[in-house]
């Protein structure tokens, strides 16, 4: 886009919020040009609103001037979800981070969006946020809503969804608007509307979360394997021997993240619950781990919070070597998991691209993670189509993208769902005729 309407829009913002709340410099712009997936756009500049009525008065003046806005929280999407594409202004919502209200009873929370899930654990005794994509609690709120995300304890805990009972969404006319639970079915459905949006709907202010009791007793393992068939097997006798899992996660290619020798693949498991059911599901875990000759190490209770931190390792791995990283998350049926991975792996093998593959087999959750030199044109090529191909393949499965992190640049197409595309699409249009809530994010203009 011209630079000229967003300057003029950044200084009608900037009079009304106060220059302090906008950022203009370039060292301040390229701060905000990137997020966890190492892929760069600089944004024209950053605002950093206090209050609902900030919100309304940014999206009023960028509706008038055309200029797109990105909401961000703390930038941790693989997906470029709070990236300036077509460039305007980044929305930093981090300085909202108020707790509004708690019920330590209930674990009944109402807090603004830019709060970070760290913080978020530290008000209810007993209770928790098991989405925690990372495992470090960087995200915030707002970011884990947009893109409904999932997280290892998932199995157990479903996604971001399920904590989600009410939220405050300023639309891209400017308008606030409060949908909250409990109510008629029609207040869920426009609820899960919302969620999983990605930005492109509006801008989350504040959410009423419902957060569970954290468990008493918890025991993960440490799990070296061959290959990915190993992880398929202890799946098809979990699900045999009904022992409740509430976090299962590997990864392939392990060698590739860790970059030094070891397994080739690595999993992690978590059982949790009381004190008896944890005892009956771990003696019959160590048995099928015996039974399948598969190495293993148990995890006390007091190291298990840190085996879910291993994602942050392969951004570690990308800051390393300079790299970006393209990430597909997809979703197939759990028994096709095998299938979608050995794709990837022949994806990346015949584009000449590393790849890590971190999957749920409990959930078909596959994510693809492909990492290439963002300056070498030719090389942004063979991602593209390497993304391409694992997509097509996941279709092709009858599976889905985005579970987890969002669609974000990839974008779902009609090609993959026509049904929710075309209905997306008349929503969106309605709600935001100017597009300028998040563009180039989720679908296709």
């Amino acid at each position: 886009m011209s630079e000229e309407p967003a300057i003029k829009a950044v200084e009608e913002i900037a009079s009304q919020l106060g220059e302090k709340y906008v950022l203009i410099e370039d060292l301040d712009r390229s701060a905000y040009s990137y997020d966890a997936s190492g892929m760069r756009h600089v944004p024209s500049a950053v605002v950093r609103p206090t209050e609902t009525e900030d919100i309304s008065f940014i999206i009023e003046v960028a509706n008038r001037y055309g200029v797109p806005l990105v909401p961000r929280g703390s930038g941790t999407s693989l997906v470029g979800g709070p990236l300036p594409i077509e460039g305007g202004i980044v929305v930093d919502m981090q300085m909202m981070n108020k707790i509004i209200d708690k019920d330590d009873y209930t674990g009944l929370v109402r807090a603004e969006t830019g709060l970070r899930v760290y913080d978020l654990n530290n008000i209810l005794p007993g209770r928790f946020m098991p989405i925690n994509p990372d495992g470090t609690g960087f995200s915030t709120i707002g970011g884990l809503i947009a893109e409904d995300a999932a997280s290892p304890l998932s199995v157990k805990y479903s996604t971001m969804a399920a904590m989600v009972l009410g939220l405050e969404v300023v639309l891209p006319t400017g308008e606030a608007l409060l949908v909250e639970q409990p109510g008629p079915p029609s207040k869920r459905n426009i609820l899960d509307l919302l969620i999983g949006s990605e930005g492109t709907l509006g801008i989350f202010t504040s959410a009423l979360l419902k957060l569970p009791l954290k468990p008493k007793h918890r025991v993960a393992y440490r799990i070296e394997m061959i290959d990915i068939s190993d992880a398929i097997s202890i799946q098809t006798a979990v699900k045999r021997e009904e022992i409740s899992i509430a976090g299962f996660e590997a990864y392939h290619n392990y060698k590739e993240l860790i970059g030094e020798g070891g397994a080739e693949a690595i999993s992690f498991l978590e059982i949790s619950g009381t004190e008896e059911c944890v005892d009956v599901w771990g003696s019959k875990l160590r048995s099928i781990f015996k039974e399948l000759d598969i190495p293993f190490e148990e995890i006390s209770i007091n190291e298990a919070d840190d085996i879910w931190i291993r994602r942050k390792s392969i951004y570690e791995l990308a800051k390393r070597r300079e790299v970006a990283m393209r990430v597909v998350s997809l979703q197939v049926h759990t028994h096709l998991t095998r299938d979608a991975i050995q794709e990837v792996d022949r994806t990346g093998s015949r584009l000449k691209l590393p790849v890590v593959t971190v999957f749920n087999p409990l959930l078909g959750w596959v994510m693809a993670i492909f990492l290439y030199d963002p300056t070498d044109e030719r090389e942004i090529e063979r991602t593209d189509k390497a993304a391409s191909n694992v997509i097509d393949r996941a279709i092709a499965l009858g599976g889905s993208i985005g579970f987890g992190v969002g669609a974000g640049i990839t974008k779902i197409t009609s090609d993959m769902d026509e049904g929710f595309v075309s209905t997306f699409s008349k929503v969106k249009e309605a709600v935001d005729p100017n597009w300028i809530m998040n563009p180039g994010k989720l679908i296709e203009r």
